[in-house]
């Protein structure tokens, strides 16, 4: 049961620090490609999302540029994030036998 809230935790950690690079790169984000039209500052007109196409979510950081990233990318620190924590729930809620 050890290993498992170990490996709990690591998926955990793993998966807040990709969140967080994530939204520290924002809009950005950390894998995808994006057009660069070069619109002035003054003529953006903010982040929105465009939709999808095949496997790849569509948005745009600045109203003008559009930016694919690939959707298991955007929901693989939301998986590992919800692996770690159920293994280490499951761990905290079975009584430990001796080990």
């Amino acid at each position: 049961m050890r290993r498992l809230a170990l490996l709990g935790g690591a998926f955990l950690a793993v998966g807040s620090a990709v969140v967080l690079a994530q939204l520290a790169n924002f809009p950005g984000l950390l894998v995808g490609g994006c057009t660069d039209v070069g619109v002035p500052e003054a003529q953006r007109q903010g982040v929105g999302l465009v939709g999808l196409a095949g496997s790849d979510l569509l948005y745009t950081p600045d109203g003008t540029n559009e930016c694919r990233l690939p959707i298991p990318v955007a929901l693989l620190p939301i998986g590992l994030i919800a692996v770690g924590g159920g293994l280490v729930l499951f761990t905290r809620r079975r009584p430990s036998s001796a080990e």
